[in-house]
Order: structure tokens, then C-alpha cells, then sequence
């Protein structure tokens, strides 16, 4: 997990997100904080996105990401 992932990392296509860089700050396999670094950082992103008029659900993208990191989808 990236532990501070930025805006600057993510594209916007208008209708979907595409994080573009994603370097592993920490080891999210043994990390007992990984979960709560994710959520933090989603939140971030959310709210500076929400500034500029797109809005979302940091809670629901936190979960999806971490269930699609869990089965190897990402």
C-alpha cells in the first residue's frame, strides 16, 4: 500500500480514477496499519477531489481496493 498517496498520483477521465503511480512505502502483507493508511489516504483523495466537484465515497473505494488487494486484483 502506498501510504501517502496524493492526487497527483491518480488520472481522471470523467467518469472513473486511474492512480498512475503507486510505490510501496510500506509492506501492506505485514503491516497491522496498512488498512488504516489506505482509508486515510482515500479520504484525502476524496476530499480533495470533492473541492473540485467530483464526488465519493472514501469508505466504499477504501473497502473495494482492500478486498481487490486481499484477491491479487490489483
Amino acid at each position: 500500500m502506498h501510504r501517502d498517496l496524493s492526487a497527483y498520483n491518480v488520472l481522471w477521465d470523467g467518469e472513473r480514477a486511474c492512480v498512475i503511480d503507486c510505490p510501496q512505502a510500506i509492506d501492506a502483507r505485514t503491516s497491522p496499519h496498512a488498512y488504516d493508511l489506505l482509508r486515510r489516504d482515500v479520504r484525502n483523495l476524496c476530499a480533495w477531489f470533492a473541492r473540485r466537484g467530483i464526488q465519493g465515497d472514501a469508505s466504499r473505494f477504501s473497502h473495494d481496493l482492500w478486498q481487490r488487494y486481499q484477491r491479487g486484483q490489483l
